[in-house]
């Protein structure tokens, strides 16, 4: 049974993955039997408010988040401080700093395989800025060093609760990025290994709220999957069970906090509630103003919104900070195109079409393209956009385009 369960949670989540990962929102309604979202949206902006750190003054040196990680785990103050520092300067996207001080807390705790686990974290998260596989070679080797490292730290009694927790999420890590090269059976795999690390970590450390980031993840989008896609058998409807573990994480977690607060943006996105994502990506954005995937996703928030003067504030930020991410470019045609100003949807197209992409990159691109040429009426240059993109990718969407465009051809003939 255990297994079992692990086997589901484990595919749950790999299929969750490009769910939270749409770059298309307008198209990314799930087919069968979906439900109403649990969630409307809300017009209070107070829950934009920022999450106040710990404020009381103590003559310990650190906050009392640390301590408290300390005492679940079982572990070193300085050892959990030195790991949540590593982790917030990823967070922070100072990504030079973060592997210098993943490899410096390893000097000082030997054994601990921090340092090809700080290369993982950031080689993932230079390569998330982008969709991309740009760092592929130096990540696979820090992931294959980070995963022996730790299972021989495993032999040796002491720390398990952390150790299996990290070997938790460096596997979820190689599954996710499995499942974005099309690699299901290894990503299936890396998932399974993953959960049975996470059930070995809370019976060693009940009290670690970080773990229920995975139960969370699970329980919500399990829920949305089974409902949403024929053939999958229905489930006890734990969409909500899901958000309040999200949360809890969210203002309990010792290292995931962030990364509970980034998922439930994804949450309120499904749920159709865009104020609530953007007051979930708005408090990481305060805490963590230069991180480029939430700034691409508070751009594309306010874009859904309709509030452009927002959308191009934080694509403008991405620019500003990493001036060669590509992935913004898509985003601003997209901005551009709902505004009908053509010409800069087209400048920036063509900048993202400059780009090496993946053959489903460069289809959604064309038929962006596509898109400005049907609004211009040149239906010669739209068929051409689409049925290239429809050859490369077999992209749906393109299909529809091109009979779209045979209706406008004979709207436009008969009344001439």
């Amino acid at each position: 049974m255990r297994v079992l369960q692990s086997s589901m949670a484990a595919l749950m989540l790999l299929f969750a993955w490009p769910a939270m990962a749409q770059d298309d929102y307008d198209d990314a309604t799930f087919t069968g039997k979906k439900d109403k979202p649990i969630m409307a949206d809300i017009e209070d902006e107070s829950e934009v408010a920022t999450a106040t750190a710990d404020a009381v003054e103590s003559v310990r040196p650190y906050s009392e988040k640390i301590y408290e990680g300390a005492r679940v785990l079982q572990m070193d103050v300085e050892f959990v401080h030195a790991c949540h520092e590593a982790v917030e300067l990823v967070y922070q996207r100072k990504y030079t700093e973060a592997k210098a001080a993943f490899e410096a807390a390893q000097e000082r705790f030997p054994g601990s395989a921090l340092g090809p686990i700080g290369k993982v974290l950031v080689y993932q998260a230079l390569m998330l800025e982008n969709l991309d596989f740009s760092f592929e070679q130096q990540y696979e080797y820090a992931a294959k060093q980070a995963r022996q490292q730790l299972m021989q730290a495993l032999e040796v009694r002491g720390n398990d609760a952390w150790e299996n927790f990290i070997l938790a999420g460096v596997l979820g890590i190689d599954a996710i990025h499995a499942m974005r090269k099309g690699s299901y059976l290894t990503a299936l795999n890396r998932g399974i290994e993953a959960m049975k690390s996470v059930n070995r970590a809370k019976k060693l450390a009940p009290e670690f709220p970080d773990l229920l980031l995975g139960d969370g993840l699970y329980n919500y989008w399990r829920t949305v999957i089974t409902r949403s896609v024929k053939g999958l058998p229905d489930f006890a409807d734990n969409r909500m069970l899901g958000i309040e573990q999200l949360q809890k994480v969210q203002s309990d977690g010792i290292f995931l906090g962030p990364a509970a607060t980034f998922a439930l943006t994804y949450t309120w996105l499904e749920e159709g509630a865009l104020k609530r994502a953007t007051a979930a990506s708005l408090r990481n954005h305060r805490a963590y103003p230069d991180n480029v995937v939430n700034n691409l996703m508070l751009g594309r928030l306010y874009m859904y919104r309709r509030n452009y003067v927002e959308s191009l504030k934080y694509f403008k930020k991405v620019l500003r900070v990493a001036p060669k991410n590509r992935r913004v470019h898509y985003f601003l045609t997209r901005m551009y195109l709902r505004q009908k100003r053509l010409g800069d949807a087209e400048q920036h197209v063509n900048i993202y079409l400059s780009y090496k992409l993946t053959k489903h990159d460069r289809a959604l691109a064309l038929h962006q393209k596509c898109l400005i040429y049907y609004r211009k009426k040149d239906w010669d240059t739209a068929e051409r956009l689409a049925n290239e993109a429809w050859s490369l990718s077999k992209l749906k969407r393109a299909k529809n385009r091109l009979n779209k465009i045979k209706n406008a051809r004979a709207r436009e003939a008969a009344q001439q």
